[in-house]
């Protein structure tokens, strides 16, 4: 049973219990993450926005996780072949990742150039947490990038096919106006959007 600060007795004793109440008694005051609305008011694919959630806590498998639990032996990143992988690395570090975020960057009309994948959090957590067009689009374009990025990672190391940089940007842009246009607040936005840089 959890322990809520308060004796199951004193509840009985009161007259009145509300699910308020209750609900107060056991979330506390937790401290609530800075990130928690690119993850929960993502209208992306829900394996999108699951994989952008474990990378935002850094626990994706990449290679230099694996050689610490002594599982791989080969460090490079499967993307550019000249770095050692790891979150920072991947997104967006490496020349192929940094590419693809420039351009759909360039295609949300946001001028700045990839940054590291902590300041990227960040910055999305300080700019983008509204309920506007563009902020939901960004959110969304996010998770599938790195849901795609990673996919992508996977198929090079398992099943050894590579894609150019231009093909997956595309399919993350397809892919997130299919998801966005389900939207409807969203639609007018995408439609002008509706170019491939």
């Amino acid at each position: 049973m959890i322990d809520v600060g308060v004796n199951l007795d004193k509840i009985l004793d009161k007259k009145h219990i509300t699910i308020t109440y209750i609900y107060k008694k056991l979330k506390q005051d937790h401290q609530k993450m800075p990130w928690r609305k690119l993850v929960c008011n993502n209208g992306g694919m829900p394996k999108w926005i699951f994989i952008l959630y474990v990378a935002i806590l850094g626990k994706l498998a990449t290679t230099d996780r694996l050689v610490r639990w002594g599982i791989a032996n080969e460090l490079l990143c499967p993307m550019c072949n000249v770095e050692e992988e790891s979150m920072e690395h991947l997104f967006f570090k490496c020349t192929y990742t940094a590419a693809i975020w420039e351009k759909l960057l360039q295609w949300m009309n946001v001028n700045r150039q990839p940054m590291e994948w902590g300041q990227e959090i960040e910055w999305a957590c300080k700019n983008v947490r509204g309920r506007s067009a563009n902020a939901e689009i960004y959110r969304i374009i996010l998770a599938s990038c790195v849901y795609y990025v990673w996919q992508e990672r996977n198929h090079r190391i398992f099943r050894a096919q590579l894609r150019p940089a231009g093909a997956l940007m595309k399919q993350i842009i397809q892919m997130a106006c299919g998801r966005g246009y389900m939207l409807s607040r969203l639609r007018r936005r995408l439609e002008e959007l509706n170019f491939y840089p």
